[in-house]
């Protein structure tokens, strides 16, 4: 009766010796894939749905990260613990999406209003936020532009930029605004003025103009002067040598960038209407002998 019990026990220990071993990998195996599961998809916009590059990918609560490529796509392997996925970018809302059991995530992003008042142009075009930046800067949105507008935009920067002077010209419509910030640097009078960088494209601000005999001076204007406050999506002033740096020495009084309207995020035809009636009397006119 012993021997057979030992027979029997000796049986039943090699039968379960491979059923444990055969749990024992397919539990291996399943940690590893979840320790090497990835999660892929891609980005767009809600407005037109045009790929985002450079997008912010963050597994919530760990440093596991990835960026969007130029088609928007992304790639990540997905920690153990991971539930959630962070979107973010500038000038769009950060979004959180659970992960559960996807392996191909898609999202479309959309614009955050409030996230791109707090973004400012910098040199040469790229925007950044404005409290990661080191220089003074202070921007204009196209609103506080087009109301109780002027001729000429100049205008418009006097009293919403600090540290920035504005000197109009008595000649009516057309006529040139001098500006200046922090002050006179030289004794010439153009040599003053900060540059003006429209769209990426560098510009004069220096007025030109003819004196003539009996009082019949001319004033042609300045060059900022020709550009329509109502294309203006926003202007930025960089006022420090810092900022102003990547631009040379044309820069030394610094830089007024002008950002133009593009119609970027825009579905359809947009169609905007503005009416400005302006009247001006003359005040003192010279006297003719008429007889």
């Amino acid at each position: 009766m012993k021997h057979l019990l030992r027979n029997l026990t000796g049986r039943l220990t090699k039968c379960v010796q491979p059923v444990g071993l055969g749990i024992a990998l397919v539990c291996m195996s399943l940690t590893t894939y979840a320790q090497t599961r990835s999660v892929n998809g891609r980005v767009t916009t809600v407005n037109d749905g045009a790929a985002l590059p450079g997008v912010s990918v963050l597994v919530k609560g760990s440093t596991k990260g990835a960026t969007t490529d130029a088609d928007g796509r992304y790639r990540l392997e997905m920690p153990e613990n991971g539930e959630t996925l962070i979107f973010s970018f500038i000038g769009y809302a950060t979004q959180e999406i659970p992960i559960g059991n996807r392996s191909t995530i898609d999202i479309a992003l959309a614009t955050d209003t409030k996230g791109l008042q707090e973004v400012v142009v910098t040199a040469l075009g790229i925007k950044k936020e404005e409290r990661t930046i080191g220089y003074a800067t202070q921007k204009l949105e196209s609103n506080n532009i087009t109301v109780a507008r002027e001729t000429n935009v100049v205008n418009q920067l006097a009293g919403k930029i600090a540290g920035v002077t504005v000197v109009g010209s008595p000649s009516g419509i057309g006529g040139s605004s001098r500006i200046t910030i922090r002050g006179e640097r030289s004794l010439n009078i153009n040599a003053n003025q900060p540059l003006f960088v429209i769209d990426g494209m560098p510009i004069s601000n220096g007025f030109t103009g003819s004196s003539g005999r009996g009082q019949q001076e001319a004033d042609f204007g300045n060059g900022a002067g020709f550009v329509n406050p109502d294309d203006i999506e926003s202007i930025t002033v960089l006022k420090g040598a810092n900022a102003a740096a990547l631009y040379g020495d044309r820069a030394a009084n610094g830089v007024v960038l002008i950002t133009t309207k593009s119609g970027k995020g825009v579905k359809g035809i947009g169609v905007s209407v503005n009416s400005n009636i302006t009247f001006e009397s003359v005040l003192r006119l010279p006297d003719y002998q008429n007889v």
